[in-house]
């Protein structure tokens, strides 16, 4: 299944906010993590409440000319690389 959509960032509220048609998602930036020449988002979802336990996004972002995107990291070994990184900051 292929989803496109669009982001952009906030900068004032630190959010990313995903859009797709009619739906809009926003997301705290928690941390931007750079592993093997790439960047990583860790994502929190803007639920409007403070609960610790809250399960985060993790996207890659992808440089393709002028275009940034965003996709998710389909790569068990990839995804758990940067997910060590992150816990050891």
């Amino acid at each position: 299944m292929n989803e496109e959509g669009s982001y952009y960032v906030d900068e004032e509220a630190g959010q990313l906010i995903l859009q797709n048609g009619d739906v809009e998602e926003r997301f705290f930036i928690e941390e931007e993590v750079l592993f093997d020449g790439r960047k990583y988002l860790i994502l929190v979802p803007d639920q409007g409440d403070e609960d610790e336990n809250r399960e985060a996004l993790v996207l890659k972002m992808i440089k393709d000319g002028e275009q940034n995107y965003l996709s998710i990291i389909e790569d068990e070994k990839e995804f758990q690389n940067v997910k060590e990184r992150y816990l050891n900051k």
